[in-house]
């Protein structure tokens, strides 16, 4: 069974034990949850947040009840899974980057810059003033070709 399907089958399950129609959820277009319903459709975690809402459920419980479902194991134990999961990534503090990340905004596109990149740029710099060659840069500070002509790029001066 697919992602879709079980998602489908979670679904219409919570809508008719809640004694919804599709025609009472009008937050969602009807002929789009049909298609949700029948498994036709991977819904965007938005949809999946508004579904939630509508069924009174997490969305979370969602998930777990459709990927439980996917791979016929009851839900009590997908609970356990998870409930081991974050255990560990609270043991492991992922919660506590999770939070900082999220209050300290937007993220920067990109890869994080490495803590060593402003001493690797003057090095390359250094090496490329004295004629090394930007393969030899790369290979003896580890870096890509692309990475060397970028340091090597933003740390040059203009010339007038």
């Amino acid at each position: 069974m697919e992602a879709a399907e079980a998602l489908a089958v979670v679904v219409r399950a919570l809508r008719r034990r809640k004694g919804f129609t599709q025609e009472n959820l009008i937050t969602i277009d009807r002929s789009y949850w049909g298609r949700i319903e029948r498994g036709e459709v991977n819904i965007t975690i938005d949809v999946l947040i508004r579904l939630a809402a509508i069924m009174e459920v997490e969305p979370a419980s969602l998930i777990l009840m459709a990927t439980s479902l996917q791979s016929n194991e009851p839900f009590a134990e997908g609970l356990k899974r998870i409930s081991k999961q974050l255990s560990k990534i609270k043991k492991e503090s992922v919660d506590q980057e999770i939070e900082l990340m999220a209050r300290a905004g937007k993220l920067p596109p990109g890869r994080p810059v490495r803590s060593d990149a402003a001493q690797k740029a003057a090095e390359a710099n250094r090496l490329s003033g004295a004629g090394v060659s930007v393969s030899k840069i790369a290979e003896s500070l580890g870096l890509s070709k692309t990475t060397v002509r970028r340091y090597l790029q933003t740390t040059t001066p203009e010339r007038p």
